[in-house]
């Protein structure tokens, strides 16, 4: 626990006082000095956190003694000692910034009260320092994680200022990622409970927010699986490199547990994964390249059942669990450049409001495991595939509007109905007019009328005919039928609008 050092030239005293503190805090351990110089060499040798000194000692005072103490880099908390006489020593050491003094004969509970509040303010100090140290720590190892060409001298000095010694034994890299809504600080405070205490484990988060570990006891490991397997909300996988002995490779043993952990996505049931059980799994064979494109060519015919087959046979989960975890991967950057991106590149933006799963199935982490990704690509195709095969058929629709605005355009000037157009594109008279309003926007005697009036107005401007041969010319054979229709659709007469055109 605490070291404490009680420096006074008279033996009761200062013997006093460590019997005192022993009886009442047993886990400190005490040292006493007879005068100011051999507390000096114990502060040395020992670097006690609280020092208990006389004002007038012997070769070396109470004064010159808190001077050297305060020189030092270690913070040691410092009481003084005096009697009634000894007022303006005692004002002298208040200068230097003492804790606290005491007025001997010293009292048994107001030195217990001093020790409490020293103690207190030791605890929270040291708990800052090893907060301060921590977020250090993380900040400069993900800095290392993220820059892979760091020369070994900047490495080393590095890791001298995070305070991490050499591993001679070797060391280990392990990283925990949890599922669920547990907080990533929370996760990490709990597992620092949770880790035995030693220098040589360092846990921190990395810059996606898992918790992982630096440690030299593979078994670290194992207790962590078996503390954190107690809480039954808590889904967790555990990712371990191999053995390293040197610390300047931290990069590649990160990069080994990040591998192992990737194979949770294959295996969702298994806690820990060694990088040692899957670093000789195989690259797997060549992409099924052509039966991804024959995929793609499916899409939007009548082959539903053929398009599901070749995709079983593409996700064969059986090759994939025997090849590399990169071969998976690979799998699902050939489907999405071969079938998805192209597909929307063909439709447009817009397609991307309509199938937003693309943003998620682009990476296979974004689910998560085998199955559930394997669903969702499924899920997709076939919602591309209805999606193709309706555009389908508003192409073939409107390839037959376009076919009948044409007719209409050229032919408006003839007694034109609705069957006249609908029999020369051959299509159904009932069909063809559903389609046309759902087409146009309005029904068919509405477009035509609107198509008459456009060119009666284009005539009455820059032609000289007379308003009756103008009615004949655009298709009304009753002169005041056009004024109707003219008047309903511009809101004058066709002789007004003469005028008013100049």
């Amino acid at each position: 626990m605490y070291k404490v050092l009680i420096a006074d030239d008279e033996k009761n005293i200062r013997l006093g006082i460590q019997a005192m503190i022993k009886r009442e805090y047993p886990e400190f351990t005490t040292f006493i000095a007879s005068d100011g110089q051999e507390a000096l060499e114990l502060i040395e040798e020992n670097e006690p956190d609280i020092v208990i000194t006389d004002i007038k000692m012997p070769r070396l005072d109470g004064i010159q003694l808190i001077k050297e103490i305060q020189q030092k880099e270690r913070q040691t908390a410092i009481v003084i000692l005096s009697g009634y006489d000894d007022f303006t020593y005692a004002k002298e050491a208040i200068k230097h910034k003492v804790r606290d003094y005491l007025l001997k004969p010293v009292n048994r509970s107001e030195l217990f009260k001093t020790l409490k509040l020293i103690t207190e303010e030791l605890e929270h100090s040291q708990k800052m320092t090893y907060q301060h140290m921590d977020e250090y720590r993380a900040s400069q190892l993900n800095y290392i994680l993220l820059n892979p060409n760091l020369q070994n001298d900047v490495l080393e000095d590095l890791y001298k200022k995070m305070k991490i010694e050499a591993y001679p034994d070797g060391y280990y890299v392990g990283i925990i990622d949890a599922e669920g809504e547990i907080e990533k600080e929370h996760l990490l405070e709990k597992i620092n409970q949770l880790l035995l205490p030693s220098n040589d484990c360092i846990p921190f988060l990395d810059k996606d927010g898992r918790v992982t570990i630096i440690s030299a006891d593979i078994e670290q490991f194992s207790l962590l699986k078996e503390q954190l397997g107690r809480d039954r909300h808590l889904v967790f996988t555990i990712g371990i490199s191999e053995q390293e002995q040197d610390i300047r490779e931290l990069r590649k043993t990160y990069e080994q547990a990040l591998t192992a952990l990737k194979y949770h996505f294959l295996y969702p049931r298994r806690q820990v994964i060694f990088y040692e059980t899957v670093k000789e799994k195989p690259d797997g064979s060549s992409i099924p390249v052509e039966l991804i494109n024959k995929i793609s060519n499916m899409l939007g015919t009548e082959r539903e059942n053929e398009i599901k087959t070749n995709l079983r046979q593409v996700m064969d989960f059986d090759v994939i669990a025997d090849s590399s975890i990169c071969y998976l991967e690979d799998l699902n950057q050939a489907i999405n450049e071969t079938i998805f991106k192209g597909f929307f590149k063909r439709l447009g933006e817009e397609s991307l409001v309509t199938f937003e799963l693309l943003n998620k199935i682009d990476d296979i982490y974004n689910f998560d495991n085998f199955h559930e990704y394997f669903h969702a690509l499924e899920g997709l195709l076939m919602r591309i595939h209805e999606y193709n095969k309706q555009m389908r058929s508003v192409y073939s629709e409107q390839k037959y509007m376009d076919r009948a605005i044409a007719y209409i355009r050229e032919n408006y000037h003839k007694d034109l109905n609705l069957a006249v157009v609908a029999n020369y594109i051959s299509l159904n008279y009932s069909y063809f007019s559903h389609m046309f309003k759902e087409y146009i926007g309005q029904n068919f005697v509405d477009y035509l009328k609107m198509v008459r009036v456009e060119n009666a107005k284009k005539l009455l401007q820059e032609t000289d005919f007379k308003i009756l041969e103008i009615s004949e010319m655009v298709g009304y054979k009753n002169p005041k039928q056009f004024a109707r229709v003219f008047r309903e659709a511009e809101g004058i007469s066709p002789k007004e609008y003469r005028e008013m055109k100049g």
